[in-house]
């Protein structure tokens, strides 16, 4: 495991981490999420010793990091770092050199060997006598990766893989980020919701220096709160059936649960949505709908929790309602 403890740094006299404490296990993907800012990258750079923390204490895997020539070199093999853009990490001419250089350097052996093995990783096998130059993006970022694993380490961190591919290289980056993970503990950065969701197995959020929320699954509400890019949608509009009907125009109306079905024929509601409401109701507003959502009382936390899994802005409106019905008319294209 990887633990940063109360982790404090600055350049010059701003504080860029204040008091972190972040932990990654091997065999997992953690996915650190911010706004531009936030310390992402900061955080990042102490895992393997890139930067040393004004105060606080990095442990991997049980060890204290004292900073030392031998601890560094020991925190280096253990955590390998893979840079946002491949060209501020490959300094050899051709692919098998670029690959080997770490091996040699650390004196192992079967070097050919592993060079190979780190290139069928991330789908590069036969490109040994490529000259990095004539690489495309995607593929350099392979190549990064590849020479981080040639070193056999524990632990793999990237900091935005995902940047500037398109669909094939967002595929793979996947498709290698879950390989990885069998044998590896692996940390990344992202602003690709898309790549967070297909990977990760907990999601920690950082604003303005701080750890503000880890958990296995993505808290949608704070995500956009922290600034952190979510899906464009509409809006879901949740009241339970002995609340207020908000005014206005809704392009769907629905309603889950006997007594939301009575409420909505008692006022002369027409329902555009009558079953599996919950979920076609999120699905309308991923959509990019304003959609109403009339829930028997008792049902209101489970819609709670449903929504807090799905990119949706969601806004309840629980308040109990007096003797006049307000009117709400739907615009709906009988799109079902």
């Amino acid at each position: 495991m990887i633990e940063a403890v109360n982790v404090w740094f600055s350049y010059g006299d701003r504080d860029v981490l204040k008091g972190v404490n972040f932990r990654a296990k091997k065999g997992e993907v953690t996915v650190l999420m911010g706004r531009n800012g936030a310390g992402k990258t900061t955080l990042l750079l102490h895992l393997n010793g890139l930067l040393k923390p004004k105060k606080g204490e990095l442990i991997v895997d049980g060890k204290r990091i004292r900073y030392t020539k031998s601890d560094l070199k020991w925190l280096r093999r253990k955590v390998a770092f893979v840079f946002q853009n491949p060209d501020d990490q490959i300094i050899a001419p051709s692919v098998y050199q670029e690959v080997a250089f770490g091996p040699v350097n650390l004196g192992m052996e079967n070097v050919e060997e592993v060079v190979k093995n780190s290139l069928k990783a991330v789908g590069l096998e036969g490109y040994e006598n490529r000259l990095c130059s004539t690489l495309s993006g995607g593929e350099k970022k392979r190549l990064a990766i590849a020479s981080a694993l040639a070193t056999n380490p524990d632990y793999i961190v990237m900091d935005e893989p995902t940047a500037g591919v398109d669909a094939k290289g967002f595929n793979s980056a996947v498709e290698i980020t879950e390989k990885l993970k069998e044998e590896k503990g692996i940390i990344v950065s992202t602003h690709d919701l898309d790549f967070a969701r297909a990977v990760g197995d907990k999601f920690v959020f950082i604003d303005g220096g701080k750890i503000v929320y880890e958990g296995d699954s993505i808290d949608y509400e704070l995500a956009r709160k922290c600034g952190i890019r979510t899906f464009f949608s509409g809006e879901l509009v949740v009241i339970s059936h002995d609340g207020d009907i908000p005014e206005g125009d809704f392009d769907f109306i629905a309603a889950m649960g006997v007594k939301a079905k009575k409420r909505a024929e008692r006022e002369g509601i027409n329902l555009d949505i009558a079953s599996a409401s919950l979920e076609r109701s999120i699905l309308r507003a991923l959509e990019g709908h304003r959609v109403l959502l009339i829930c028997s009382a008792e049902m209101v936390e489970v819609v709670k929790r449903e929504v807090s899994k799905f990119p949706v802005n969601v806004k309840f409106s629980l308040e109990s309602y007096g003797e006049k019905a307000v009117e709400v008319r739907s615009s709906s294209k009988n799109l079902f």
